[in-house]
């Protein structure tokens, strides 16, 4: 395998590639459930009639992989889909938020170094490392069943630039000392958002592992306002400006932070450039002219 994986905070150790399977099945204390299952789970969500590669229990939620075809699949077992690979577009991802998130180049066209938080499937870094070829991604994932199954599903073994960190987000950001070009926070445990990402402890720790200039994006999916607003007033008073981008096919709002000057005509002239260099097809432009400046406080 091509990447990295470290046990940090709660593991406490570095894995070789070489190693890290086994320590992944003692971790989950071999509660894997059987692979081949066809049909919908007890009690659970009734997912769609697709090929079911492999269910097993992550930490907190049982999670599932199926196939349709090219298409790959990584639910919870709330129903919820938290990567879609098609093997026929890999750098384009299955799901429209994790698509947007190209929209991140538009504030940052030439990332040196990206921090994600929550790794599912891996199609976000999958998607930014093939838009720039010399970026480095350190990706930090609290359950390792969620990265086993992105090993053996969706090939992040082909990610020759990506760590993977086996750690809590909030507990990593506490204790890092690197600085990223982008940190981008997608943490989410079904449908629900940390407590503890919300907090402005954590948009503090966040902040101190920008560069100056660098951007914060963040997925959003829920329908409490009052944690959002005050999620995106620390961003604002922490960090800078907040752009935001709503999913069209979904309920998920994306919100970029930097404390860079930008005005719209300069983000979409950027996106454009960005866009037609990239070497595969997007719709980078199209997402840059969808962005709007948070006006709350306004």
């Amino acid at each position: 395998m091509a990447y990295s994986v470290y046990l940090t905070g709660v593991y406490n150790d570095r894995l070789s590639t070489a190693n890290w399977r086994p320590l992944f099945n003692d971790v989950l204390g071999r509660r894997e459930l059987s692979r081949g299952l066809r049909h919908a789970p007890e009690g659970g969500a009734t997912f769609p009639k697709m090929k079911t590669l492999h269910r097993t229990k992550g930490l907190v939620q049982e999670l599932h992989v199926t196939s349709n075809g090219p298409m790959v699949t990584l639910w919870s077992e709330a129903g919820i889909r938290h990567t879609v690979l098609d093997s026929v577009s890999p750098h384009t991802p299955g799901l429209e938020y994790a698509r947007n998130m190209l929209a991140v180049l538009a504030f940052c066209p030439r990332p040196q170094s990206c921090l994600i938080l929550g790794l599912g499937g891996g199609s976000i870094p999958r998607m930014l490392m093939a838009a720039c070829p010399h970026l480095q991604v350190d990706a930090v994932e609290i359950d390792p069943a969620v990265v086993r199954l992105a090993a053996e599903y969706f090939s992040i073994g082909s990610l020759p630039r990506l760590a993977i960190h086996l750690d809590d987000a909030a507990a990593f950001l506490h204790r890092c000392t690197t600085r990223y070009s982008l940190i981008i926070i997608d943490t989410y445990i079904g449908e629900r958002f940390p407590d503890q990402c919300t907090t402005r402890e954590f948009i503090v720790d966040a902040r101190k592992c920008l560069i100056d200039n660098g951007v914060l994006a963040l997925n959003w999916l829920s329908d409490d306002l009052q944690i959002r607003d005050q999620l995106l007033d620390c961003l604002e008073s922490l960090i800078g400006p907040v752009w935001q981008l709503p999913c069209l096919d979904s309920g998920n709002m994306l919100y970029f932070a930097t404390e860079a000057a930008h005005t719209r005509s300069t983000i979409i002239s950027a996106a454009g450039a960005v866009g037609a260099e990239l070497p595969f097809e997007n719709s980078l432009k199209r997402l840059s002219q969808r962005l709007r400046k948070d006006t709350r406080g306004d």
